[in-house]
């Protein structure tokens, strides 16, 4: 209890000891009044400033994306150009192998040049006979059902090249069926025409 009733003293001490002044011991009012009058005019110029540096980085990035949007449009174009080019040459390519194909460009189209090629092979095929040991339709022809690989129907008639086609039946006689000829007879027939009564 004498402890607190010490520090109880020495409280009341310091708070009768006058404080000093936060700014000093020569404070003159005229002179921290201009101050602040200084301070809040620079602080007023200081944002105008910073409103103007602003907007000109604005501009400037806004100058920078349209650069880069025009740099960027420009590189595709050159791309796009370059790849037709390329296309041009590889076609030139192409055609200078199978020049009957000269006029047909539009069908000759592909990334590469094997692709180009490949349809140029194709497109140049098209109309010639395979030769021998080459099957018809470029080794894409299928085999039907029944049919031998030589060529030959089931029935041993000689089919033709095309899948499907119908074979033609020589036997028939335009305007019959498919039954077998009558020998014309006229004396059957009179002897049909006549009663058998008389």
């Amino acid at each position: 209890m004498a402890d607190t009733a010490k520090d109880a003293s020495q409280e009341s001490t310091e708070e009768q000891k006058p404080a000093a002044p936060p700014w000093g011991a020569d404070f003159d009012a005229e002179r921290a009044w201009s101050l602040v009058q200084n301070l809040r005019s620079e602080k007023d110029s200081l944002k105008g400033e910073l409103a103007t540096a602003r907007q000109k980085i604005q501009e400037i990035e806004a100058g920078e994306s349209d650069g880069l949007k025009e740099l960027r449009t420009r590189a595709e174009a050159a791309e796009a150009r370059a790849k037709k080019a390329e296309h041009e040459l590889t076609l030139s390519k192409v055609l200078k192998d199978f020049p009957a194909l000269e006029g047909f460009e539009d069908l000759l189209t592909g990334d590469d040049e094997a692709a180009i090629r490949s349809k140029a092979e194709r497109l140049a095929a098209i109309g010639k006979k395979p030769e021998e040991g080459e099957p018809k339709d470029g080794g894409q022809e299928e085999q039907k059902t029944g049919d031998d690989p030589d060529g030959q129907a089931p029935d041993g008639e000689q089919k033709s090249g095309l899948p499907a086609k119908p074979e033609a039946d020589l036997s028939l006689t335009p305007g019959h069926g498919g039954e077998e000829k009558v020998a014309f007879d006229p004396a059957a027939i009179a002897l049909a025409a006549r009663p058998a009564s008389l």
